[in-house]
């Protein structure tokens, strides 16, 4: 398999992913999912996709049978148009990473105080 064609498929998947959500998401908290990053594993057979909350908090967020449901939409959509063998397992992750960011600027800022 080539280098580049895992990070070609990664990039294809969150701007699609992201296209999808924006435009054909019914559950108004769908709309609310922003997608930061898509991992495959190596066989291409699974897709870690990471995303946040705009502007909520994560309970306001997908449970995670709901969000089961939503990726075999999602999967389902992306067959479709997708030019690959095989549309790899949607697996659908809250990052964390801007939350630990937060904490830390926020007590970085107390330091200084």
């Amino acid at each position: 398999m080539s280098s580049t064609r895992a990070p070609k498929i990664e990039d294809f998947l969150k701007k699609e992913i992201s296209q999808i959500i924006s435009s054909q998401a019914k559950d108004p908290r769908y709309q609310f999912l922003n997608i930061v990053d898509v991992k495959c594993s190596p066989d291409l057979g699974v897709a870690k996709v990471f995303y946040t909350i705009i502007d909520g908090d994560i309970s306001d967020s997908p449970n995670s049978k709901s969000l089961e449901k939503f990726s075999s939409m999602v999967r389902s959509k992306l067959s479709k148009f997708m030019q690959i063998r095989r549309v790899p397992k949607l697996i659908f992750k809250y990052d964390e990473s801007l939350e630990r960011y937060n904490n830390i600027d926020a007590l970085l800022k107390s330091l200084n105080d």
